[in-house]
């Protein structure tokens, strides 16, 4: 069940208690980071425009991002996390550093093309065969 708050964020309350296999030192850093998020959270309501169905919806993610982030200590011992929280980890922030790295060798080698449509045409083509996802 996805839910969109007033701020516009999207959250997916499904997601923050299926648990998903990792090293332990990824699930405590997933832990550490979230748990930094939690009183950003506690202030959506007073931070943006409300409306009685967000300040609804923000009464129904709130407390289960809670309850979620109370479950993870006990889920990191045992190297699990939640997914909601470790959809991006070190091998994705691995394959993302490839893939900037990969992006700058295709922009010097583009940078000589004068034609604008030219260019966008193979930059397009380029980026197609380098992406991670």
């Amino acid at each position: 069940m996805r839910l969109k708050l007033d701020n516009g964020k999207i959250y997916d309350v499904g997601a923050m208690f299926k648990p998903v296999k990792l090293s332990r030192a990824e699930a405590w850093g997933c832990f550490r980071g979230n748990l930094s998020a939690w009183p950003k959270g506690l202030l959506i309501p007073v931070e943006s425009k409300t409306t009685l169905a967000g300040l609804l919806k923000w009464l129904v993610v709130f407390p289960l991002h809670t309850l979620s982030l109370l479950l993870l200590p006990l889920l990191c011992v045992f190297g699990y996390s939640m997914y909601a929280y470790a959809f991006f980890t070190k091998d994705d922030a691995s394959k993302l550093k490839d893939y900037r790295y990969n992006l700058q060798k295709i922009y010097e080698a583009l940078s000589d093309i004068e034609d604008q449509d030219e260019y966008k045409r193979r930059l397009k083509e380029e980026i197609a065969k380098i992406k991670p996802y």
